[in-house]
């Protein structure tokens, strides 16, 4: 024994050092294979940035020149004290900066102030202005093609410029376009990408995150710094180091202050040589997490599977050959026992005997648990009727106690009305009887038919209306014409059930008032009875249909009334519910399906021609 359960544990610390084994290979596969993914996606998204930058500034990189060839520009540059000369040039370069062209055109002189510019006309005119010191325009002036990214130092807005020599051999100005990436940051930040654009000293100067901007991912040397300064390159910016932790051994997994804390981002960089600048591209690493969790969790719930698969099937080996064993011993035993058995044939006999007799008791006893049966189902109709019945004979009472009055006066035609209602109440407590009793042995209502919902409400309140009058509860009523498939006599007997509670629930309201509405709307038919009453206990609404459950005093109630509604309008097809009114009281609404509603072919009847 001692030597199978150590077998035993065996199998289970193999078992849990297999799916622990799984789960970590499955972990790393998974990691790998997010981090793959991961990777492929970043460099992608980084390459689109790079590429938008160099088609930005390629598509924006010809007005320089074509402005450089262009002979107003050198008629201006020719003859600065023109003044008609500069309006018209100053108007045509505001014509095609507005047309879609860079942020900014403009032609400097040689002693580097600015002769003509596209903004000549609003606050920050680059015309006057004095741009000798950037490096692009010393570049242009030696003859060459002139760029820079800075800050412009007369609108504070950065840019990149690009610049071309007016003439080659001795220029007579520069022509020079500036680039704005604004709309590519707001892109980048609606997209909520991580991107950082660093320049040849690792300074952000394009960013998703305005925090990110101008400030460095490395130590800026001195030199550097000087001639940043000297250049008004990010003027009016102070230079500081981004904070960063790297996460990894090889600084590819990093965090950078402003992301969200405790996340871990994927950092892939493309350069851009032409320009110097380098496009770093941060990728979440949450889906990474989520990958190794999810590998872990397939990993061991695979391995445990099969583990539990490989358990069964040697367990239901062993089963079989225990079967196969006990088969054996049976039929050993049976040989064994026939010669026994035939020693005993009379003894059986008498056995036999004896179990006929203890089926006929048995027969007995099931009958008389039958019987129990039915007496059980018999006094569950008994109450349903002795609950149902109270209102019709109350209603009598009433009409027998007003023909006692009015006998002596002579007054006949009162009399044969109350007879009359009094017989119309007998037969009715006969049809209600029938239903209790369809009720109590669940069985169907009958095949359904047209029913106007409008007259069995009004028959309703008609024979509540004693009722009404002896509480003095005021009844408003907005009732409209609509039909039902169902039992009219049945609908009444609902509505009957709801007014008598909601007449009982204001016995103690001042000036009791009950509302009755019956509408049609949406293929659904709704009669709703709210009463200004103390409402509904919270803790009973969910237990309200149940069969004896109710609010009302010991003795004033079976509690069945809304258990055989709930039952009626359920054989209809509908439904009820009950709720405590935002103003007070309580409301029962009665939801049935329209005639039209009810014979459509998606309510499962076959719709006919004509």
């Amino acid at each position: 024994m001692r030597k199978k359960r150590l077998s035993q544990y065996f199998q289970v610390a193999l078992a849990a050092l297999v799916v622990l084994t799984s789960a970590l290979v499955a972990r790393v596969i998974w990691e790998r294979a997010a981090l793959e993914a991961t990777r492929t996606t970043g460099m992608t998204r980084a390459e689109l940035v790079a590429q938008t930058i160099s088609d930005t500034i390629a598509q924006n990189a010809h007005f320089p020149l074509v402005m450089a060839l262009d002979p107003d520009v050198r008629a201006a540059l020719t003859s600065p004290d023109n003044s008609n000369a500069i309006d018209a040039l100053n108007r045509k370069l505001e014509t095609i900066e507005a047309s879609g062209s860079p942020a900014a055109l403009y032609v400097m002189q040689p002693d580097g102030h600015t002769l003509a510019a596209s903004n000549w006309n609003t606050d920050g005119s680059f015309v006057g202005q004095y741009y000798g010191f950037r490096s692009y325009f010393t570049q242009a002036m030696a003859g060459g093609e002139g760029t820079y990214f800075g800050i412009g130092v007369t609108t504070g807005r950065a840019g990149y410029f690009i610049a071309r020599p007016v003439g080659r051999a001795q220029p007579s100005g520069v022509a020079v376009a500036k680039i704005e990436f604004d709309d590519l940051e707001a892109i980048w930040a609606r997209a909520a990408e991580h991107i950082m654009v660093t320049d040849e000293n690792d300074i952000i100067f394009l960013a998703s995150r305005p925090e990110w901007k101008y400030r460095s991912l490395a130590p800026v040397d001195e030199t550097a710094i000087t001639r940043i300064q000297s250049t008004q390159q990010y003027a009016g910016t102070e230079i500081e180091q981004l904070r960063i932790e790297e996460h990894s051994t090889d600084g590819d997994q990093i965090w950078a202050e402003g992301l969200s804390a405790n996340g871990s981002f994927l950092r892939q960089t493309v350069h851009l040589p032409e320009l110097g600048w380098t496009v770093n591209q941060l990728t979440d690493l949450s889906s990474v997490s989520d990958a190794k969790r999810d590998g872990t969790v397939i990993g061991a719930t695979g391995s445990a599977l099969v583990i539990a698969i490989l358990f069964y099937l040697a367990q239901r080996q062993r089963s079989f050959a225990m079967e196969r064993a006990a088969r054996t011993d049976l039929e050993q035993r049976v040989a064994d026992r026939t010669s026994a058995l035939k020693k005993v044939n009379d003894t059986l006999h008498g056995e036999i005997e004896e179990r006929r007799r203890t089926e006929r008791e048995l027969r007995s006893t099931q009958n008389d648990l039958i019987q129990a049966g039915k007496l059980a189902a018999l006094g569950q109709m008994s109450a349903a009727i002795a609950h149902e019945i109270n209102q019709p004979l109350t209603a009598m009472r009433t009409y027998i106690a007003t023909t006692r009055v009015f006998a002596p006066l002579g007054d006949a035609a009162t009399i044969l009305d109350n007879l009359e209602k009094v017989d119309n109440l007998a037969i009715r407590m006969g049809r209600i009887t029938s239903h209790l009793k369809s009720f109590a042995r669940k069985e169907g209502m009958g095949p359904a038919e047209v029913i106007s919902v409008d007259r069995a409400v009004r028959r309703a309140l008609d024979l509540v209306e004693v009722q009404l009058q002896a509480g003095a509860v005021t009844i408003r009523k907005s009732i409209v014409s609509a039909h039902t498939m169902g039992n009219e006599v049945r609908l009444e007997q609902v509505v009957i059930n709801l007014v008598r509670n909601a007449i009982d629930a204001v016995a103690e309201t001042p000036q009791p008032l009950i509302e009755l509405s019956v509408r049609e709307a949406g293929g659904r038919v709704s009669i709703e009875v709210r009463d200004n009453g103390p409402g509904f206990d919270p803790t009973l609404l969910a237990t309200l249909f149940d069969p004896f459950v109710t609010t009302k005093p010991s003795g004033a109630g079976l509690g069945l009334g809304l258990t055989i509604s709930y039952e009626i309008i359920r054989e209809f097809g509908g439904s009820i519910r009950a709720a405590n009114h935002i103003d007070g009281g309580a409301v029962l609404t009665v939801e049935l399906v329209s005639v039209e509603q009810a014979r459509s072919p998606s309510h499962g009847e076959v719709a006919k021609n004509g």
